[in-house]
């Protein structure tokens, strides 16, 4: 008898701790913001699709030296099941997110945060910071600054295959 409570009070703590240690789904905070195109983007957007929404501003120095790169994850991606959504915050006019990505062609939907509620929600404070967020629309990671993008490929393709 006493082996037998002995074993479901350590299945209990097992499980207990299993809980606590397993890192939980976190979703992405729930937003709705109209993109340059004049398109509604938001979570239901993000469902089905593994995301990378970066959070900039054109003259943030980070932000334009990124860009390139961003870009061109965007093109390498095109196609599959990723998507590039930039959330341009409020310290510039929206006239100059306009100008910007029109004189870039950036080939992806951009929005402008005008009250910067959703840059809030996602918890930014420095820029440019980027998410990436699984098909299930779960934040996965958080990059603060410019990427490793050779590690982010990697991390995209993996997300991509499951």
């Amino acid at each position: 008898m006493k082996k037998i409570l002995l074993l479901v009070v350590l299945a209990l703590v097992g499980g207990l701790i299993a809980y606590v240690l397993v890192p939980k789904a976190n979703p992405a905070p729930d937003f709705s913001l109209k993109g340059l195109d004049g398109k509604m983007y938001g979570n239901a957007s993000l469902k089905g699709n593994v995301t990378f929404i970066n959070f900039w501003f054109p003259t943030c120095p980070g932000c334009v030296s990124e860009m390139p790169k961003v870009i061109k994850m965007a093109q390498d991606y095109r196609g599959k099941n990723f998507q590039v959504l930039g959330i341009a915050q409020p310290i510039d006019p929206l006239e100059s997110v306009e100008n910007y990505a029109k004189s870039r062609s950036l080939p992806f939907p951009v929005v402008y945060d005008a009250d910067g509620k959703v840059g809030k929600a996602f918890n930014t404070v420095v820029y440019p910071t980027s998410i990436l967020i699984n098909k299930n629309g779960e934040i996965l990671k958080t990059f603060v600054g410019e990427p490793d993008f050779a590690a982010l490929y990697q991390q995209i393709d993996a997300e991509l295959n499951k």
